[in-house]
């Protein structure tokens, strides 16, 4: 088995999430974005598939890093030598770290379907269901705000929920913040909310970014 090409799957979603000149993203009017995969095909019609970052939250390659990065290095490659591969594009001084790891991935992704099974059971599956959860976008508002989406969520049936607070973001100034800053305090006061509005028979997380 080889691969024979690499291309990026594009195509439009509506979101409500924008990026910020910090890098990360901040919750807003719904707009229309484009939302792509990585594509790896091989000689004998198998395709390996990765998601990119979305919305503006994990590595995104573009259509120049695949022409001039990935194909030359993958094209007529074994996509079951991954550990070869990821050796290969890890030592590249042009090889972003986040494009390695999506191109890893959608060779894993190849790799399951080769094997005729999903790549959690080729890891040693653990377990054979796992409890969902509803998640909040980053910096969702005050904690009016958090309380008011998390009821919703239980409403919906969830029985678990997970609290992205202040990411990138001054509360205070209601702007975007460079660099890691903390507001545990705040967090804090966002997380108590939350539990005041749910009640006791939710399990709340919290994603502890910068603190």
């Amino acid at each position: 088995m080889k691969i024979i090409d690499v291309d990026l799957v594009s195509f439009k979603v509506k979101s409500n999430m924008s990026a910020t000149k910090w890098g990360y993203s901040e919750f807003g009017p719904e707009t229309e974005k484009v939302q792509s995969f990585t594509q790896i095909r091989t000689d004998d019609g198998l395709e390996g598939y990765s998601e990119q970052g979305f919305p503006f939250y994990f590595y995104t390659p573009t259509q120049d890093e695949i022409e001039g990065l990935v194909k030359p290095l993958l094209l007529g490659e074994d996509p079951l030598d991954r550990e070869r591969l990821w050796q290969l594009m890890s030592r590249h001084n042009r090889f972003p770290e986040g494009l390695v790891g999506n191109i890893d991935c959608a060779l894993w992704d190849l790799a399951g379907k080769s094997a005729g099974m999903s790549v959690s059971r080729m890891l040693g599956r653990a377990r054979d269901a796992i409890k969902a959860y509803a998640s909040t976008a980053p910096n969702l508002g005050d904690p009016d705000d958090y309380a008011a989406h998390a009821v919703k969520c239980k409403e919906a049936g969830y029985s678990a929920y997970k609290v992205h607070a202040n990411i990138f973001w001054n509360p205070h100034t209601r702007q975007p913040a460079p660099g890691r800053p903390a507001f545990p305090k705040e967090d804090v006061e966002i997380c108590a909310a939350v539990r005041e509005a749910v009640g006791n028979d939710m399990v709340l997380m919290l994603d502890p970014w910068g603190v």
